[in-house]
């Protein structure tokens, strides 16, 4: 038999293995690929054969065996000024491809404006094959492009979809309802009530509606609320409006409320200016708005025109982004740990992946491991195959 070779001009082979083992090629494929039928005898000789030809399988062999690319591709489908405006998708970008290099597969980032010719340059991509699995990071609900993913059975994950959404696949999201509700009850009562990430939680609180304005410390709020047809939008609406019902129920039906466009600054701004116009900001006593980027651009707008925040207007946001803390008063809001997000989706399609490949089948139970995201340590499947996110309070100056 050959002896152990490590000179520069053969890099060890399947062959050399098969030789030195005493077997054929193909056992040692089988061997290799994780098959069934090599007896465990066979299968000892090939681990000592492997070590004493120092062969390594070429990640080229690997994937042509296995039909893989060993790309993860991460779709971002938005508006590229949505996209340039949101600060959370750095987040998403870093965590994901720091989790799928850790795995041993490479990260592409897709950019795909919500049209109809971009979504075909996405359709193609995906239906040629181009990547092992998808994350998919959307800004509308009801995206378009969850079909092509359900229709070939690919390994997807998906993010921002929604609470009340139910996806075809694993998604990746926060309990939006429970965390807007335990921010609004600090910012009106300044009491915390811990939601533990079960939205059932959310209606508690240590007072009745009958006597609940004794307690508070803010009775007239106002809302800015995002575009409804994005993520999370109608879930924080349905907090404030289920909130303030139980806490402020004879005024509850007439507190002022903003459907703001986009969630950029100028539209905060333009919704704070219109209420100082007809009085509405004269009566409000806080401003609660659908993400940390509203809020920045109502207490700018409230510091044009001479209001002190928090002192007359309080202003809360949500996300816990780097705009949070880029004003001053720095923001009272709600953490996604957008950082885990990316981090627990990469992992979920891989472990898709890995799980197909044990058993044989390139595409396999696309949600098979959403049971298993616990193992990740900041994650929990739901029944709705939704994976939440635990979400924090964080208390800061501005409420």
């Amino acid at each position: 038999m050959s002896a152990k070779r490590n000179d520069f001009n053969h890099r060890p082979t399947i062959y050399d293995v098969a030789e030195r083992a005493g077997t054929s090629y193909a056992t040692v494929s089988r061997y290799l690929n994780g098959r069934s039928g090599v007896a465990a005898s066979t299968a000892k000789r090939i681990e000592q054969a492997i070590k004493d030809v120092d062969y390594t399988p070429s990640a080229a062999a690997r994937s042509l065996a296995q039909q893989r690319t060993h790309l993860i591709a991460l779709i971002i489908h938005a508006r590229s000024e949505d996209i340039i405006t949101d600060p959370n998708i750095m987040q998403i970008i870093a965590s994901a491809n720091a989790r799928v290099t850790r795995e041993g597969w490479q990260m592409v980032t897709l950019m795909s404006e919500n049209d109809g010719e971009s979504r075909a340059n996405i359709e193609r991509l995906v239906s040629g094959g181009f990547a092992d699995g998808y994350l998919l990071y959307t800004m509308e609900e009801d995206d378009p492009l969850l079909p092509l993913f359900e229709r070939r059975s690919m390994h997807a994950v998906i993010s921002g979809t929604g609470y009340h959404q139910q996806p075809p696949f694993v998604s990746v999201d926060v309990d939006n309802a429970a965390a807007m509700s335990e921010l609004i009850r600090y910012v009106l009562t300044g009491e915390t009530h811990s939601t533990g990430g079960d939205a059932d939680d959310a209606d508690t609180t240590d007072t009745t509606a009958g006597d609940a304005t004794a307690a508070l410390r803010r009775t007239r709020p106002a809302y800015i609320c995002g575009p409804l047809n994005m993520p999370g939008a109608p879930e924080r609406l349905a907090a404030f409006r289920a909130v303030t019902g139980e806490l402020l129920p004879d005024s509850a039906d007439s507190l002022p409320v903003h459907y703001a466009a986009d969630w950029n600054t100028t539209s905060a701004a333009a919704a704070v200016r219109a209420w100082a116009e007809d009085g509405t900001l004269t009566t409000r006593d806080a401003i609660i708005c659908a993400n940390d980027t509203l809020a920045v651009g109502a207490i700018e707008e409230l510091h044009r025109l001479g209001y002190d925040v928090p002192g007359d207007v309080a202003v809360s946001g949500f996300d816990n982004s780097s705009a949070a803390t880029s004003i001053t008063p720095q923001l009272t809001t709600v953490d996604q740990h957008m950082e885990r997000r990316g981090w627990v989706m990469a992992g979920l399609v891989i472990d898709q992946i890995r799980d197909a490949d044990k058993n044989g089948d390139r595409n396999g139970d696309r949600n098979a491991s959403a049971d298993d995201a616990g193992n990740t340590d900041d994650a929990g499947a739901a029944p709705s195959k939704t994976v939440m996110l635990a979400t924090d309070l964080v208390i800061r100056e501005s409420a």
